[in-house]
């Protein structure tokens, strides 16, 4: 199944609470990609955040995403990028047209065989298709046993299966055209306030889906928040936010 429209309705918070992603992932990218850069193209864009760091980088920078709350708070946010809000697997660009594709977070709410396979097309000879990805960021301390207690208790049961695969590696690696170049996890320690850790966890899925299943989810998220600031006085939670990246070059002919 695509990619679903189901972030729209929390846009703001996954806009406003969703850390972005440190220069480290950018320039690990950019080593890899050698001749020009012209156009490159976002996948699952959906506020900017990832594309973000791309525009300064490319001529044309191309974003798809196909819930239309999300895309218009990214051409709101970033107006140099070209927004189209469709799919990976019904977008149509010209054969080797793109010199680099990107798809952050993202890749598991798409169908990854199709996906790999139109990305190929895509790309130009040596051009790069970088997929990142990663978990719900480990929190440590008495932080941690609130957070499991949430899953353990009401997350999990909302939890959509292709959030827990992530990385389809076998898939990525099945493509005889791609080879890939590097597969790394990029440490990225964050501290956030309690009020805007509580803003991230409101915008997964999971949170989104749990909190439409309730009357009030207001005032779950403020008893939420509430025992995150009994377990977090100082109002500093640390959270480590390593990402996994997987470098994919297309093989010249």
């Amino acid at each position: 199944m695509p990619i679903r429209t189901q972030f729209g309705r929390a846009a703001q918070a996954y806009d406003t609470y969703r850390p972005g992603y440190p220069q480290s992932i950018y320039d690990k990218i950019f080593s890899a990609l050698t001749g020009p850069r012209h156009t490159a193209l976002d996948l699952g864009s959906g506020t900017g955040k990832f594309a973000h760091g791309l525009l300064d980088h490319f001529t044309t920078v191309i974003g798809l995403e196909p819930d239309a709350q999300m895309a218009a708070r990214l051409r709101e946010n970033e107006p140099r990028v070209l927004v189209r809000t469709e799919t990976a697997e019904s977008a149509h660009f010209s054969a080797a047209s793109i010199d680099l594709v990107t798809t952050a977070h993202a890749l598991h709410w798409m169908e990854p065989a199709i996906v790999l396979a139109r990305v190929t097309e895509w790309l130009r000879p040596a051009g790069i298709f970088a997929v990142c990805g990663g978990d719900f960021p480990k929190t440590v301390g008495p932080i941690h046993d609130v957070i499991r207690g949430e899953f353990e208790a009401r997350w999990n049961h909302f939890r959509d299966e292709r959030v827990l695969k992530q990385f389809p590696e076998d898939i990525l690696r099945s493509e005889p055209r791609m080879a890939v170049l590097e597969l790394t996890d990029m440490p990225n320690i964050q501290h956030l306030s309690v009020a805007d850790f509580t803003g991230y966890c409101r915008s997964t899925s999971y949170g989104i889906a749990y909190a439409r299943s309730l009357e009030d989810p207001e005032q779950y998220f403020r008893d939420l928040e509430s025992r995150f600031r009994a377990a977090q006085p100082d109002d500093k939670v640390q959270l480590d936010f390593t990402r996994w990246l997987m470098l994919l070059k297309k093989v010249e002919s």
